[in-house]
């Protein structure tokens, strides 16, 4: 029975030294390698300020005398941030003549009047990154009419276009 006993002692332990060989052989039995794959992300585009001109404010304007006040509010109307780097007026013309609802009014000349443009200054000067759907508010522009030592009459009662931009 001893015998019988030490017979599968050593069965047992020859099937153990097999074991665990087997797994140790199965933990070191792999390849290596290496891979790459490519992505791609894509790059939005910028989009066109938004000027929103308020109603002008002060008048009426005569000739040499007078001023109106339009303020503006810049938006970036994209979802990413831009760079605010200026803004400019101009009184709108057509053929030399200012327009009004973008119609020329013929004989009320463009330059009888002036636009001159106050950038934003809130909440700081420009330059300005602008995160998308930010605003600067602070603009302005002021506009007059000069005296032309000649008749203006065909400018009573126009309301000139006055184009503001961004960039």
């Amino acid at each position: 029975m001893i015998a019988r006993l030490l017979k599968r002692k050593r069965v047992l332990a020859g099937l153990g030294v097999v074991a665990m060989l087997v797994v140790a052989g199965s933990a070191f039995a792999y390849f290596t390698s290496t891979g790459s794959g490519t992505g791609s992300a894509t790059v939005g585009s910028a989009s066109n300020w938004t000027v929103t001109p308020a109603t002008a404010t002060g008048g009426p304007l005569y000739p040499g005398s007078g001023s109106m006040v339009i303020d503006y509010t810049v938006t970036n109307a994209s979802s990413g941030h831009q760079d605010l780097t200026a803004t400019s007026s101009a009184v709108a013309s057509s053929g030399g003549n200012v327009t009004q609802a973008g119609v020329p009014v013929t004989g009320c000349l463009a330059a009888w009047f002036t636009a001159t443009n106050t950038p934003p200054t809130t909440p700081g000067a420009l330059p300005q990154d602008l995160a998308g759907g930010g605003s600067e508010t602070g603009g302005y522009v002021t506009v007059t009419m000069t005296d032309a030592a000649a008749n203006q009459n065909l400018c009573q009662g126009v309301k000139p276009d006055i184009t503001i931009s961004a960039s």
